[in-house]
C-alpha cells in the first residue's frame, strides 16, 4: 500500500515537471516601425531660427535737424540747395583757442567748424569748413542765413563773422552744382550788414561810424562769377575839424567821397564837403542809385 502511494506521488511530480518545460517564454515586442510621414521631425525654417533684420527708419532732414544740437556752442540748419543732392544739413560748432591760437585772429575770435551733411547717408560729411567768430557774439544774434546770393537759382548759406553797433561781417559759401559743394566767397565778408537784391542783382552794404550818421555804403555785383564792389560811398568827419560855436557847441564839417568801379578799380568820382549844419543826407540819397553819375 505505501509502495502504490510512493509510485503514484512520484508520477504525479514527473508530468507536472513536463508541463513547464513546456510553457512558451514570454517576450517583450519592439514598438512598431514609424511610417515615412512620421519617420522625420519637421526642420525649423530659416526665418523662424535667425532674427529678422529690419532696416533703419529713415529720417526726413526736418527730423535730423531737430536731434541736432542748438546752443552756446552749437547751431545748425538746413539748406534746399535746388540741385541733384537736394536739402543738406549744415552743423556749427565753435570751437576752442586752444594753447597756440593763430596769430591772425583778435583776441576774441574763436575758431567754428562747420560740417555740411547729405541726409539720406549720415556716416559721415560730404564736406567740412572752418572760420571764425566772435565768441562775445555767439549768442546775441541769428548766426545764419539761407538765402540765394548770387542769383543762379541754388541757395547758399552766410554764417555770421562778428557784430557791432554798426557793421557786422558775414561768412558766404554758394553752392556750386557741378562740383556737389559750397565755395567761399571771400569778398562777401568785407560787405557789412549785406542785403541781396535779387531784382537787380545788387548786394548793398551799410557800416555806421557814430551817431552822427556817417559811415560806409557799399554796393556789390557778380561780375564773371566774381563779387566786386561797383559803388563806394563814404561819409566822415575829421577831429581836429572841430568848430566851437557861440553856443559853446562842438560841430564838425562832414566829407562825401563816390568812387565808382573803371577799369577794374574803385575810382573816385566825386567829393563834396560840406559845412557845419549843412546835411549831406541828400546828396548821398543820390548816389545810393547806381544809375546816377553826377549832376541834378
Amino acid at each position: 500500500m505505501k509502495l502504490r502511494c510512493f509510485l503514484l506521488s512520484a508520477a504525479l511530480a514527473l508530468l507536472l515537471a513536463g508541463c513547464q518545460a513546456e510553457k512558451p517564454v514570454e517576450t517583450v515586442s519592439a514598438p512598431p516601425e514609424p511610417s515615412q510621414e512620421q519617420s522625420a521631425l519637421p526642420e525649423p525654417s530659416p526665418a523662424a531660427s535667425e532674427p529678422v533684420s529690419v532696416p533703419p527708419e529713415e529720417l526726413t532732414p526736418e527730423e535730423l535737424l531737430a536731434e541736432q544740437p542748438i546752443d552756446e556752442t552749437h547751431d545748425a540748419f538746413l539748406v534746399d540747395t535746388g540741385g541733384k543732392l537736394g536739402t543738406l544739413l549744415v552743423t556749427v560748432e565753435l570751437g576752442e583757442r586752444g594753447p597756440n591760437p593763430n596769430p591772425e585772429w583778435e583776441s576774441w575770435e574763436y575758431p567754428v567748424y562747420l560740417s555740411v551733411w547729405k541726409p539720406a547717408d549720415m556716416s559721415q560729411p560730404i564736406q567740412k569748413l572752418e572760420g571764425t567768430a566772435w565768441d562775445v557774439d555767439w549768442n546775441a544774434y541769428d548766426r545764419h542765413e539761407e538765402l540765394d546770393a548770387n542769383f543762379d537759382g541754388y541757395m547758399d548759406f552766410s554764417v555770421l563773422n562778428s557784430m557791432g553797433n554798426g557793421a557786422s561781417s558775414w561768412y558766404l559759401w554758394v553752392w556750386d552744382e557741378g562740383a556737389g559743394q559750397f565755395v567761399e566767397v571771400p569778398e562777401y565778408r568785407e560787405i557789412s550788414l549785406p542785403r541781396c537784391n535779387p531784382e537787380t542783382g545788387v548786394i548793398d552794404g551799410w557800416a555806421r561810424n557814430s551817431g552822427a550818421g556817417d559811415g560806409v555804403t557799399t554796393f556789390h555785383r557778380w561780375e564773371d562769377g566774381k563779387l566786386v564792389c561797383v559803388r563806394r560811398i563814404e561819409t566822415w568827419w575829421e577831429p581836429d575839424e572841430a568848430i566851437r560855436t557861440e553856443e559853446e557847441i562842438t560841430v564838425f564839417p562832414m566829407h562825401l567821397k563816390v568812387e565808382d568801379r573803371i577799369d577794374g578799380e574803385l575810382t573816385q568820382v566825386h567829393y563834396q564837403y560840406f559845412s557845419p549844419g549843412e546835411s549831406f543826407a541828400s546828396e548821398q540819397e543820390k548816389w545810393e542809385s547806381l544809375d546816377y553819375h553826377g549832376g541834378e
